[in-house]
């Protein structure tokens, strides 16, 4: 499931700022595994563009460990359209590795590698970007994944925690900044939750030309299971990626 597909779209009619900065590294990781299954199974109705419309999104979640890493492994079929395969640190479900393929070319469009000493590469196919990044930030989470990290939020209401995100649209790590605004009944296919809701956001000067809002919602109860996405389209209009089911 992608999420933020409009993110940073005043940022391609602003020419006047340059794309490059320093980011402020995390010493230390912000979200933590709270006890999510080592292995789920679930449906989403997801979004993928306003030509396309909605497909049901089938998410795989399991446990693997190689040598002295531990993961998870999430495989997301966007229908028959996308599969994303990622990979996320047990511990701090931050991004170890992510590529999404287009089914109908069978090729990579888009990719993210942490080897876990500060070196990134980052790939999108469609931006034609291809790039080596040094970068020592504890905390870079993919937007592919964003559904599955943000359940180690540390939910509190008023609590922000900020960490980065490579994304096409600015072509380098981008700051992020995540709050919990309180809690609400949400009422999507799979049934009415109590949940958390999450507000995402830019963060840093780049929210002066990035200002949309994006909000996440999640159940109070752990390992807080994700329920729905919110987001307006270039047109203003409101959409939502939601639970459908839990089927293992």
């Amino acid at each position: 499931m992608k999420t933020t597909t409009a993110l940073l779209g005043s940022f391609l009619l602003f020419t006047g700022v340059t794309t490059s900065f320093i980011l402020q590294a995390h010493a230390e990781t912000v979200f933590s595994n709270p006890g999510i299954p080592h292995r789920e199974s679930i449906e989403l109705s997801d979004r993928i563009d306003s030509k396309t419309g909605y497909v049901i999104a089938r998410v795989d979640i399991s446990v693997h460990q190689e040598e002295r890493e531990k993961y998870y492994l999430v495989n997301v079929a966007e229908g028959d359209l996308f599969i994303n395969t990622i990979k996320l640190d047990y511990d701090t479900l931050t991004t170890i590795s992510e590529s999404r393929y287009d089914c109908k070319t069978g090729k990579v469009v888009e990719s993210y590698h942490n080897n876990g000493q500060g070196g990134i590469r980052f790939f999108n196919q469609e931006k034609g970007i291809d790039k080596q990044f040094a970068n020592s930030d504890k905390n870079i989470y993919s937007r592919y994944a964003y559904f599955l990290s943000f359940q180690g939020f540390p939910f509190e209401e008023g609590k922000s925690v900020t960490f980065a995100s490579y994304v096409a649209e600015y072509g380098d790590a981008l700051p992020m900044k995540v709050t919990c605004k309180g809690k609400k009944a949400v009422k999507v296919k799979a049934g009415t939750f109590n949940c958390y809701e999450l507000e995402l956001s830019v963060d840093g000067w780049q929210s002066l030309f990035a200002s949309d809002k994006y909000y996440l919602y999640y159940a109070v109860d752990k390992p807080h299971q994700f329920i729905k996405y919110e987001e307006k389209d270039k047109n203003g209009q409101w959409y939502a990626n939601e639970l459908v089911r839990v089927i293992d």
